[in-house]
């Protein structure tokens, strides 16, 4: 159990640490683009490429049943730190944006791998029991450093520039490969019986055959990705139109009102286990429906108060809303890592997360065509996406409402 605690402690450390180094990285180079070409364009189609990256974490989870996980870990951050310093190099001898668009998109690559592999090798080092406090752990860490890296990146690229930024990137992800090296993740050799490409594709097909076949777990995901679809877009789109074109609130409550939901969603993963403690697999859905009469409201007294009272209207119940998704989050990646056989956590887990953030940009879209529609009216944009909501908790009502974890189980024995 002992030795258990330090490789969590390892993998934890490990990966804020490699997370930081990403953040910072891109956080320079977001900005390095913008002051170079001065065209929001330019820097909107280098994101949307780099983001295009997810669609390939499905390979992540197919190596990741297959190889060794803490070589894996080893190997993603060692690249990463040769992509950022061929991006120093760029950087140091040309303005290229092709040549730092392509750097960064084989970054985003080898970053897609990361959920899978790490969210694969936790199982197997925790008790099935531990898992949500874990999980919730490693979540709220790595988004405090999504969080903490921009503002460290902000006051530093301001002294230093994009340069000195993309540097010390280097140096996180040589640390991390080093704290990554000291893992002891258990591992049982597979037998090579053909091309290695030949042998990932077999996997990835297998895998999606194996969810497919699981009707609650092939669910479970459809639902991860309907969330994500709907109130993650809403959260990266709607919340900054709301507060700055809605109730037009000046910097100041702008800040407070975006990092008040951040806070949620780390207090939600942190405290997962224990807001979580009774819920069961057919009951989840009640989570989904407070949220959907959460937005309902929000919506209705947000048209009517159009003020102050209406920015802390906002702030407070997208706050309760926040943590009750991030806690419900973890249960569900942790029902995933439960019933899933250790030989296909990592395409399950990279399945999941193709699914969902694929799902991200189609709802920043349709949010963001809602709001312009919509006018100076908040009202049918949040009522939309509460509607939406709701319609997500009667889905989770009449396909779970007879189903209990014990039946995944069997799926997983008979599969």
């Amino acid at each position: 159990m002992k030795k258990n605690r330090i490789n969590i402690v390892y993998l934890i450390v490990g990966q804020l640490i490699s997370v930081c180094g990403i953040s910072i990285l891109r956080f320079a180079l977001s900005l390095y683009v913008l002051d170079t070409t001065g065209r929001a364009d330019v820097f909107a189609v280098i994101l949307a490429v780099s983001s295009i990256a997810v669609l390939f974490a499905p390979i992540g989870g197919a190596m990741a049943d297959r190889f060794d996980r803490k070589v894996l870990m080893v190997m993603m951050d060692a690249a990463n730190a040769v992509l950022a310093l061929l991006l120093f190099l760029v950087v140091g001898m040309t303005e290229s944006i092709f040549a730092i668009g392509l750097l960064l998109f084989l970054l985003s690559f080898v970053s897609s791998f990361d959920t899978p592999v790490v969210g694969a090798s936790i199982p197997l080092l925790v008790e099935p029991q531990e898992l949500e406090k874990i999980n919730g752990l490693s979540n709220a860490i790595l988004q405090l450093s999504r969080i903490a890296a921009p503002i460290i990146g902000g006051v530093l690229y301001g002294i230093f520039g994009a340069k000195l930024l993309i540097g010390s990137s280097i140096f996180f992800f040589v640390v991390a490969a080093l704290i990554e090296s000291l893992l002891n993740i258990p591992y049982e050799k597979h037998q090579q019986t053909g091309r290695v490409i030949q042998l990932l594709v077999a996997d990835l097909k297998a895998g999606f055959a194996d969810l497919k076949e699981s009707r609650a777990l092939f669910r479970v995901v459809l639902i991860v990705a309907a969330i994500d679809f709907s109130l993650g877009a809403f959260v990266v789109v709607g919340l900054p139109v709301i507060f700055r074109m809605g109730l037009q609130v000046d910097d100041t409550l702008y800040g407070i009102g975006m990092a008040s939901f951040s806070l949620a969603s780390i207090l939600g993963a942190v405290f997962a286990s224990r807001l979580t403690r009774n819920v069961r697999f057919d009951n989840f859905y009640r989570i989904f429906t407070i949220t959907g009469l959460l937005l309902l409201f929000m919506g209705i007294l947000v048209n009517l108060l159009r003020s102050d009272a209406g920015f802390w209207v906002v702030v407070g119940i997208t706050f309760i809303i926040g943590v009750m998704v991030s806690a419900i989050s973890v249960y569900l990646i942790s029902l995933l890592q439960r019933v899933t056989p250790n030989e296909n956590l990592g395409k399950m887990m990279a399945t999941m997360t193709a699914v969902s953030q694929s799902a991200v940009p189609l709802g920043q879209f349709l949010i963001g065509a809602l709001f312009k529609k919509s006018g100076t009216s908040m009202l049918l944009p949040i009522m939309a996406v509460g509607g939406f909501i709701a319609l997500i908790s009667f889905l989770c009502f009449v396909w779970f409402k007879q189903t209990k974890e014990t039946d995944i189980y069997v799926v997983k024995r008979a599969g």
